[in-house]
C-alpha cells in the first residue's frame, strides 16, 4: 500500500514540477520475480522517478540521517532498509534484511556508485555490494539509465530544466549459477551497459 501511494504522488509531484518521462523497457519484465534494481545516481529526482515508473514493489536499501526533519527520518527508516555508513553491524543487518525481502518477492533498489558522483563525472566506480547480494539471492539485477536527471535537476547546482526526463530500463542481468567470485564481472557488466547508454545519448 506504501508502495503503490508513492508511485501516484511521486507521479503527481514530477507533473506539478514541470517534469514529464518516457520509459523504454527494452525487456518485459516479470512483475512475480524479485531484482535487484541497480542505476546511475544523479539527482534528487532518481528515487522519484523509479517510484513513478517502476511497476513492482521495491525497497531502497541507503544510509541514515538522509534529511534533518525527525518525522521523515522516522518515516524512511521504517519503510526502506537503513543502515549507518560507520557500523559494520548495521550493515550486516541491513544485507540481512535485503535477504529476507527478496526471498519474499520484493524487489531491492540500491544505488551501486554509493552517492551522487561530482558533478564532471558521467558514472562514479561501483560497489561490490549489490551484485554479491544479487549472487547470494540468485536473483536477476536490472540496469536502469536516468538519461536526463543530471542535466535537468543537478545534485550540486540551484537549477531546474523543465521537461521530459528519459529512462531506459534495460534486459535483466541473469546470475543464476554464478558464485561470489564472479561479482567483479557482474559489476563490469552492468557499469558498462550504464556508461555506455550515457555515452550514446551525449553523442545524440
Amino acid at each position: 500500500l506504501f508502495h503503490l501511494f508513492c508511485r501516484w504522488w511521486c507521479r503527481i509531484v514530477l507533473l506539478l514540477n514541470g517534469f514529464w518521462y518516457i520509459v523504454n523497457f527494452i525487456e518485459k519484465l516479470d512483475t512475480k520475480s524479485s531484482y535487484i534494481i541497480c542505476s546511475n545516481h544523479t539527482s534528487k529526482l532518481d528515487v522519484i522517478l523509479l517510484f513513478a515508473i517502476f511497476p513492482k514493489t521495491f525497497v531502497f536499501i541507503g544510509k541514515k540521517g538522509v534529511t534533518d526533519f525527525s518525522f521523515f527520518e522516522w518515516f524512511y527508516n521504517k519503510t526502506m532498509i537503513t543502515f549507518n555508513r560507520e557500523s559494520i553491524a548495521s550493515a550486516f543487518q541491513a544485507y540481512r534484511k535485503a535477504d529476507r525481502c527478496l526471498k519474499r518477492g520484493t524487489s531491492i533498489v540500491i544505488f551501486p556508485e554509493g552517492q551522487v558522483p561530482e558533478g564532471g563525472v558521467r558514472l562514479a566506480k561501483f560497489k561490490l555490494g549489490a551484485f554479491k547480494l544479487a549472487i547470494h539471492n540468485q536473483v536477476p539485477i536490472i540496469p536502469i539509465t536516468f538519461v536526463d536527471n543530471k542535466y535537468k535537476y543537478p545534485e550540486d547546482k540551484l537549477t531546474v530544466r523543465m521537461g521530459v526526463l528519459r529512462v531506459l530500463v534495460h534486459p535483466k542481468v541473469p546470475t543464476k549459477g554464478f558464485k561470489i567470485k564472479h561479482a567483479n564481472q557482474l559489476k563490469d557488466q552492468v557499469f558498462n551497459t550504464i556508461n555506455k547508454t550515457l555515452i550514446d545519448y551525449e553523442n545524440k
